[in-house]
């Protein structure tokens, strides 16, 4: 299905493309469905969107034993970030919503927590 066709609003349509992308990445590497690349990707998205830290460089690295796993993976989460960065969102709190939003399934009927491990309080990370 084209994300065009789909009824969610453009922060929706992005993390859509990421899980979509994400379970395409997970046919030829598989481990990324355990719990440790779940651990990784998460820190990795509170510290590089949700909190926005000063200085964070993605890792190349997300538990996965494949390297051409770990460079599509890179390459999802950096399009999803550049992207919802362009929509501005003005907190923390915001952009965790927006990125923990259940209401968006994949293709495939997975969602943002088949992926992360679901991030409960924001001052874990802080």
């Amino acid at each position: 299905m084209m994300v065009e066709n789909l009824d969610y609003n453009k922060e929706q349509k992005a993390l859509y493309l990421l899980i979509n992308e994400l379970e395409i990445i997970a046919k030829d590497s598989e481990d990324l469905w355990e719990i440790e690349s779940k651990l990784r990707l998460s820190d990795v998205m509170v510290k590089a969107f949700i909190l926005e830290k000063d200085g964070y460089i993605l890792p190349t690295t997300f538990g996965l034993e494949s390297k051409d796993g770990n460079e599509a993976v890179a390459k999802a989460l950096n399009k999803y970030i550049e992207t919802m960065s362009l929509y501005k969102l003005e907190n923390p709190e915001r952009r965790w919503r927006a990125f923990q939003d259940f209401d968006v399934d994949s293709a495939e009927d997975n969602d943002v927590e088949d992926f992360f491990d679901w991030i409960e309080d924001l001052d874990d990370y802080i």
